[in-house]
C-alpha cells in the first residue's frame, strides 16, 4: 500500500517521480558536477539521463510505495546504463563515468532528500538567528514552466509567503519536474538557505520582491553562508552545491530586466562597497570583513523595522559613504552602537 504523499502540493505520482531521480542524483552526488558537465556536451551521458527520467515517470505511475518505487527504478535505469557501458564505440571519459554513477547509484534509497536538505539548513539558520528565528516547515510543488523566461538547467525555485506565521514559516519549493536534473538538485542547498537567511526571520511590515536589502544585501549573505555551510550539511554534496550556487548566482545577476535581479544586482554591489569599507577604514582582513557585512545584514533583518528604513540602508551604500553613517559603522564594528541605533542614522540621512 502506497504511503500518502508528504506534499500537499504534489500529486502521489509526480512526488514518485521526483523523489525517483532525486534519490538518484542523492546516490550520485560525489558525480554530480562531472555528470552535468557531460550532459551539457550532449551525447550518451544526456541519453542516460533522458532514460532516468523515463524510467521515474513509468515507476512512478505505479501503485507502490516509495521505496519501491526508488528501488524499481536504480534496477531499470542500471540494465540500461549496463547495455550502454557494452557499446563498443563508447568513448572513455562517458564510460568510466557511467560506470561510476552505475555503482553510486545502487545506493539509492527511498528517504526523502528535499526534507534532508532542508533540515540541515534550518538548524544551522536556527542557531544564527538564535530567538528571532521562526519554526519552518517545507512545501514541494510541481510549476508547469520553467521559472525564468531564458531555459538554464535550474528548473527550480523557491519561496516564502508573506507573512509568515508569528510561530512558523513554510518554505516552498516549485520544481518544473521535466527540467528536473543534477544541476537542479545541485543548486537546491542554495535556494533554500537564500530563503532561511533572508525571508524565514525577516521581521518587517511586508514583502517585496523589489527590495534591495531582502533581494540584494541578504541575498549576498546567504552566499557568505552557503559557503560556510556546505560541508556541514553534507560534505559529499558540497564542492557540486558551491559550484552550482555560483553559477546560479552568475545566471540570476544577469537578469536585470526583473525586479528581483535589479533588486540583487543593487545588493550585491552595496554588500561589496561595505565589505571594502570594513577593509580599507576598519584594518580588517578579507574574510573577516565578509563576515562583519554578513553579521550587521542578520541583525538588521531582526529588527522590527519598516522595510523602507532597511532599503535606505542599503541605498546609502555608494562610495564614498556618507560620513555620519561611517561613524554610525565605526561605533557599530566596536559595539559601542546597536544595529536599531544604526538604522537610525541611516535614516536621518533621508
Amino acid at each position: 500500500m502506497p504511503a500518502p504523499c508528504p506534499y500537499t502540493g504534489l500529486e502521489p505520482g509526480m512526488w514518485r517521480n521526483l523523489l525517483a531521480r532525486a534519490a538518484i542524483f542523492h546516490a550520485t552526488r560525489t558525480k554530480l558536477s562531472e555528470f552535468c558537465d557531460h550532459v551539457d556536451q550532449g551525447g550518451v551521458v544526456q541519453y542516460a539521463l533522458q532514460d532516468l527520467a523515463m524510467r521515474a515517470r513509468e515507476c512512478a505511475a505505479r501503485d507502490v510505495d516509495d521505496a519501491t518505487t526508488v528501488n524499481l527504478v536504480v534496477e531499470a535505469w542500471d540494465v540500461r546504463l549496463t547495455e550502454t557501458l557494452s557499446l563498443d564505440q563508447l568513448d572513455a571519459e562517458s564510460r568510466e563515468l557511467l560506470a561510476e554513477l552505475q555503482v553510486l547509484a545502487r545506493c539509492a534509497s527511498g528517504d526523502d532528500p528535499f526534507r534532508e536538505i532542508f533540515a540541515g539548513i534550518t538548524a544551522l539558520a536556527s542557531t544564527l538567528y538564535g530567538d528571532a528565528w521562526r519554526s519552518a516547515t517545507l512545501g514541494v510543488a510541481h510549476i508547469r514552466r520553467h521559472p525564468r523566461a531564458v531555459l538554464d538547467p535550474y528548473g527550480v525555485t523557491a519561496t516564502t509567503p508573506w507573512p509568515p506565521a508569528d510561530a512558523g514559516a513554510e518554505v516552498e519549493l516549485h520544481i518544473h519536474c521535466d527540467e528536473f536534473g543534477p544541476a537542479a538538485f545541485a543548486a537546491l542547498p542554495m535556494l533554500l538557505t537564500h530563503e532561511c537567511i533572508c525571508h524565514v526571520p525577516a521581521r518587517q511590515d511586508r514583502a517585496s520582491n523589489d527590495s534591495m536589502f531582502a533581494e540584494g544585501l541578504l541575498d549576498w549573505v546567504a552566499y557568505v553562508f552557503h559557503e560556510r555551510w556546505a560541508v556541514k550539511l553534507d560534505r559529499e554534496l558540497a564542492p557540486a552545491a558551491r559550484w552550482h550556487a555560483e553559477v546560479l548566482r552568475t545566471l540570476l545577476s544577469q537578469h536585470t530586466d526583473t525586479p528581483e535581479g535589479r533588486a540583487r544586482r543593487v545588493g550585491h554591489r552595496a554588500a561589496e562597497n561595505l565589505r571594502a569599507w570594513f577593509e580599507s577604514d576598519c584594518d580588517q582582513a578579507p574574510d573577516e570583513s565578509r563576515m562583519t557585512v554578513a553579521r550587521l545584514a542578520v541583525q538588521l533583518n531582526k529588527l522590527e523595522r519598516p522595510l523602507v528604513d532597511k532599503d535606505h540602508f542599503v541605498s546609502l551604500l555608494g562610495w564614498p559613504l556618507p560620513p555620519p553613517l561611517t561613524d554610525a559603522l565605526r561605533a557599530w564594528e566596536s559595539r559601542e552602537l546597536g544595529a536599531d541605533a544604526l538604522l537610525d542614522v541611516a535614516v536621518r540621512s533621508a
